[in-house]
Parts: structure tokens; sequence; C-alpha cells
């Protein structure tokens, strides 16, 4: 069977299996947590309780217990981003430290990519993996790549070994591992 080669087209599309988010949540919780207790020894060291840092501050445990509160109410998959955000915007007031506040706009990014679903797409040309920064392997790259009980296996040439887990798809085993044998094999030939 001859496939059509398509360019940035894959022929496959794997979903992988998502890592449980909860580490994510305790991270943005210590983030938002320890940024309010520095804002409170802060204002204790410069005596300036009357400060727009200190009232401002005491929004960060408000909105960190509402976060808390709705996730175990309704929704476990809410996220801390508008916690992180709060954060973000109190770390403005702190004169020299500002910067900080880039950082949580950027973990607030990296936040939403974390709880993104991984793909992994395999054409004729390459295979795909879409992290934040995408990773592109090409089949020369490659001496294995196997999709076995739902495990997907690259194999590299530099004796580096990928192995994920995928969600359950609607995708034939064996044809997708001939597809891959095929891909290597005509790589090797070359």
């Amino acid at each position: 069977m001859t496939r059509k080669k398509t360019p940035e087209l894959f022929q496959y599309v794997l979903i992988l299996k998502k890592e449980r988010p909860e580490s994510i949540n305790y991270i943005s919780f210590l983030l938002c947590f320890i940024s309010w207790l520095f804002f409170l020894f802060h204002v204790y060291v410069n005596e300036s309780f009357s400060s727009s840092l200190f009232w401002t501050g005491w929004l960060i445990p408000i909105v960190l217990f509402r976060t808390v509160w709705q996730k175990r109410k309704s929704s476990p998959f809410l996220t801390y981003k508008y916690p992180l955000f709060v954060t973000g915007c109190v770390w403005l007031l702190v004169p020299g430290m500002r910067w900080i506040a880039l950082l949580f706009i950027l973990f607030i990014v990296f936040d939403h990519q974390a709880r993104q679903p991984l793909e992994v797409g395999v054409s004729d040309e390459r295979i795909v993996i879409n992290t934040f920064f995408r990773k592109r392997y090409q089949w020369n790259e490659l001496s294995n790549v196997v999709l076995n009980g739902g495990l997907l296996t690259l194999d590299f040439t530099n004796n580096k070994v990928l192995q994920r887990e995928i969600l359950h798809q609607d995708i034939d085993e064996a044809e997708f591992n001939d597809f891959c044998r095929e891909q290597v094999d005509l790589r090797f030939k070359i």
C-alpha cells in the first residue's frame, strides 16, 4: 500500500495521556501564598501598614480561598490563573521587584500550555510533538517507532528512548507500526 506524500499533514495524530495536573496546582498555590507572605514581611519591615501594598496584598488570600472553594464545590478542573494574575499585579507595587510580575505572566502562559493534551503528529516527513516549543524529529533520527498496547515508543539512533502512554484512539496498531517501519526503512536505505 503506497501513501501519497502530504507535507505538513499528518497521517496519524496520537493524543498522549496527560500527567495529573495537581502538581501544577500546588506550585501555583505556593507561588501565590509565598508571595503574599513576602508582601506581609515587606510591609512589616518597612512599617508601612497603611500602604497600598498592604491592602492590595490581601486580595491574594481572598482570590486563593475563592479558587480553592470553587474547585472543591463545583469544578475540579479550575486553574489558578486568576490568583497568579492578581499576585503578579501586586508585585508591580513593590519598588525594585516589578520584574517578578513578568515571571507570573510567563507562568500563566506555561500553566495553560501544560494543561493542553500533548499531540504527536506522524507524517511521512517527520514526527512532531506539540510541546510549548514544538519538537520535530526526522525519520533518520529514529531507529524504531512502535505503538503497542496503547504505549508509544520512539527509539532514537542515539540510544535515547521516549515512551508515553496514549489515550484510547481508533488507530490500527498494526497499520501504524507498518507505516512507521516503512518510514524508518526508507531513511536507512538513503
